[in-house]
């Protein structure tokens, strides 16, 4: 099934992503949406992920046709996929990381010509706040797997949301703590999603006052329990990291104050440091 897939997707891309003669469509997005989360790194990654996105972009989808995709990978057996089940090292998180990573292009073709209803954007946030709250996986790339990347990918998705008009302040105060408690976490962010997470964090920035800014960075600040548990340093180290990008992405525009209370607080946590 793969194999055959990979036949049929492979042309495509290199005709530059057009759709052969006969191709149906409808057809092919079931089928890659079925395979979405394959392990192979070519089919999920080069060829169904790219070739979503590139006909998304290019307006190959009518609006109910996007529709129908959001709400596919919105439902239990994708953005949730085992989520509750499956251990840490196994291949689910693929069809869940995926799936998350196909919310941004159709945020995107929303804000260029809105065909969302506002309570189906507050239903994408919702899911999302619930998906994040609930992903464990936090590997980055997988040997001969490739990119699980699942908290990159949320970032992203969480960046394209944020920036429609119809999240309210109220939803963004309510996603930055769920962020927080995702990042300060006993295993090793290694794959740049501090990064990709501050993107996200610096929109949604735009929507809450200075006082509610400071607060959340405040949070990032963690005091260490004991100095004997080495779980603790790699918190102080995702801490730290985080602060540190959320730091030098603030040296565009006008963030000076903040800057100030991201260096205070980096001066504050390096007394939690065990060396």
């Amino acid at each position: 099934m793969e194999s055959r897939l990979i036949d049929v997707l492979q042309p495509i891309k290199e005709n530059d992503y057009t759709l052969p003669e006969g191709q149906n469509l409808q057809e092919l997005t079931t089928m890659m949406l079925q395979k979405i989360g394959s392990v192979h790194p070519v089919l999920r990654d080069d060829l169904i992920h790219s070739i979503f996105t590139t006909f998304i972009e290019r307006g190959h989808y009518t609006n109910e046709q996007l529709k129908n995709i959001l709400q596919s990978v919105l439902n239990k057996n994708y953005l949730f996929y085992r989520i509750g089940t499956s251990k840490k090292e196994e291949d689910a998180v693929f069809k869940r990381s995926f799936s998350v990573l196909l919310i941004p292009p159709i945020m995107d073709k929303h804000r260029q010509s809105p065909f969302l209803k506002e309570e189906e954007i507050h239903r994408v946030w919702d899911h999302l706040k619930k998906y994040m709250q609930q992903e464990k996986d936090h590997r980055g790339y997988v040997k001969e797997k490739g990119w699980a990347h699942a908290m990159a990918h949320a970032a992203d998705a969480i960046h394209s949301v944020a920036a429609c008009d119809e999240i309210t302040k109220e939803e963004i105060l309510a996603m930055l703590p769920v962020i927080r408690e995702q990042f300060l976490i006993d295993q090793p962010y290694l794959f740049d999603e501090e990064e990709r997470m501050v993107t996200a964090v610096i929109k949604m920035f735009g929507k809450i006052s200075h006082e509610e800014r400071v607060e959340w960075l405040e949070t990032l600040l963690y005091i260490r329990e004991g100095w004997q548990n080495p779980d603790e340093d790699i918190i102080i180290n995702n801490s730290k990291h985080f602060m540190r990008a959320m730091y030098f992405r603030m040296l565009e525009g006008d963030y000076k104050e903040l800057r100030q209370v991201l260096e205070n607080l980096l001066r504050e946590l390096r007394k939690q440091e065990a060396y």
